[in-house]
């Protein structure tokens, strides 16, 4: 018994000199066996506070938190990064989302998506509505052109409505229960989130495994910290939160629906508000103003200013403004038909589009005008509805912006600006100049494409297809050497350099190495 005794009692020692000497960087003074070294860091590990909240997650939205204990030890040290050098940022960023907290909790609980992923904005975009990454993703949720408007999401010359705190979290909404349904896991969920779907569909059929821990490695190092990074941020936000006694259901700011167009001049003339304001309130309306397009709209209010506004405008009558429409060319079409047909002259037709040949081709697009009623105070000119890009059968205009150069067009049409030169003779001119029409001579989706949403069933079925190899491979971590990975998979160490052509011992961190020669057999 007292040789028992005095074994516990040295183990008990051992296991809280390790938690004081790993908080503070430094080894064992004394000696241990290494087998034992695995056992006494999971003890400690998991009767970790920080890990403990870490945890507590799986019970409520599953996960799949089963860790090894370099995984643990890893959000162990984020979590201690962020309550240290980190926590005067994560505050920072925390009070900045305190105002959308509410309603993206109310959103989530409405479409099933677990509370904790309520702070995925804080890893996306700081809480910071205003953010454009380089490629593109932008908003609260960081999400592109593309996944947005597959989401429901309006992005034109009018309105972006990844900027729309409402509509944009709904989008983000669907997007994670529609990842959830192909993984069944929230953690490769997330991970999707960050990378894309296909990305870990590819790993999860190259390389096997069930949740975000067994293809780690084979991730982006974005995404393979991306997830750690999320589980530490959300523990730590949780105990900041809960220390404030926060209030979920606090809403600090009302949404006025529209359908009719209205500018924010008007807002602030019926409710005092001063302008400045409401546009920082309203980034997701790019010219101020609600789109003169079919639809409903949010209009972004402080607390107590809605009924007020809404009374007003319904008393309020709508006033006719002239606008210019798109129109089609048709076969039989002339200059003098159309122009009749919309009550104007001929030469105010070819004044309206600029046209130097009084031609017309069938599938070609002129502006013709057109009546939309509006509230007061929307505009003062003529209002364009044509699109800046025209899509065509044979490829693109694009209508030249302001502060546009050859150089950003061919970027934002993956072309060259030597082949944006030849298709539109612009050998001579260097400059460009805002108006001007710019052809792009390329295949693209058809105009106005029809949101198709993300087929589950096809990838649920795509990722049970495994994709067959020569080889397994190995991607190497911190840590390990050629000894140890070629003990793993029953090699020699001569065996794994042959295989891997490698000269010398030396190996890096995330090197990608082979490991086992796959043999498929006929029949």
């Amino acid at each position: 018994m007292r040789k028992k005794a005095f074994i516990f009692s040295f183990l008990f020692i051992l296991i809280i000199k390790f938690d004081i000497k790993a908080q503070e960087y430094m080894y064992f003074d004394t000696e241990i066996n290494p087998e034992d070294i695995g056992i006494i860091v999971s003890v400690v590990l998991d009767n970790s506070n920080s890990i403990a909240e870490i945890e507590n997650l799986k019970t409520k939205i599953n996960l799949s938190l089963n860790m090894d204990i370099a995984e643990k030890t890893a959000i162990k040290e984020r979590i201690r990064i962020l309550k240290t050098k980190g926590y005067r940022n994560l505050k920072k960023y925390i009070n900045r989302g305190k105002k959308y907290i509410p309603l993206i909790k109310e959103i989530f609980e409405e479409y099933g998506v677990p509370d904790e992923l309520i702070f995925l904005p804080i890893v996306e975009s700081h809480f910071d509505i205003r953010v454009k990454s380089p490629a593109g993703a932008a908003g609260l949720w960081q999400f592109m052109p593309l996944t947005g408007r597959t989401y429901g999401l309006r992005i034109n010359k009018w309105i972006d409505e990844r900027y729309d705190i409402e509509k944009s979290t709904i989008a983000a909404a669907k997007y994670l229960k529609d990842l959830y349904s192909v993984f069944e896991d929230w953690m490769l969920a997330i991970a999707s989130y960050n990378s894309g779907e296909g990305a870990i569909i590819k790993r999860i059929r190259l390389y096997g495994g069930k949740d975000f821990w067994d293809i780690r490695n084979y991730l982006s190092k974005e995404t393979r910290n991306y997830v750690p990074n999320f589980l530490a941020t959300v523990a730590v936000i949780k105990e900041v939160l809960n220390e404030e006694h926060f209030d979920f259901n606090a809403q600090t700011f009302d949404i006025l629906k529209v359908n009719k167009p209205v500018s924010l001049k008007l807002i602030s003339e019926i409710s005092g508000l001063p302008y400045r304001k409401l546009k920082r309130m309203n980034l997701h309306l790019k010219k101020g103003k609600t789109p003169p397009l079919p639809g409903t709209y949010n209009i972004y209010l402080p607390i107590g200013y809605k009924e007020t506004i809404k009374s007003a405008l319904e008393r309020i009558p709508l006033v006719n403004y002239y606008a210019l429409k798109e129109y089609v060319v048709k076969r039989g079409d002339t200059l003098s038909g159309i122009a009749k047909r919309f009550g104007i002259t001929k030469e105010t037709l070819i004044n309206i589009n600029k046209l130097k040949r009084q031609k017309l081709r069938t599938g070609m697009i002129i502006k013709v005008p057109t009546i939309i009623k509006a509230y007061p105070e929307y505009t003062e000119g003529i209002i364009d509805l044509s699109e800046d890009i025209i899509y065509t059968s044979r490829g693109i205009i694009y209508r030249v912006k302001p502060g546009d150069s050859l150089i950003s067009i061919a970027k934002k049409f993956r072309v060259s600006v030597k082949s944006i030169k030849r298709w539109n003779k612009l050998y001579k001119n260097k400059y460009i100049y805002p108006g001007q029409k710019i052809v792009i001579y390329k295949k693209v989706r058809i105009r106005r494409p029809k949101v198709v949403p993300m087929n589950v069933k096809y990838l649920k079925k795509l990722l049970r297809k495994k994709i067959y190899r020569r080889y397994v491979y190995h991607i190497v971590r911190e840590g390990e050497s050629l000894i140890k990975i070629a003990k793993r998979y029953g090699l020699t160490v001569k065996q794994l350099k042959r295989m891997n052509n490698l000269k010398s011992n030396k190996i890096f961190v995330g090197q990608r190495l082979k490991v086992i020669r796959l043999i498929r057999r006929n029949g």
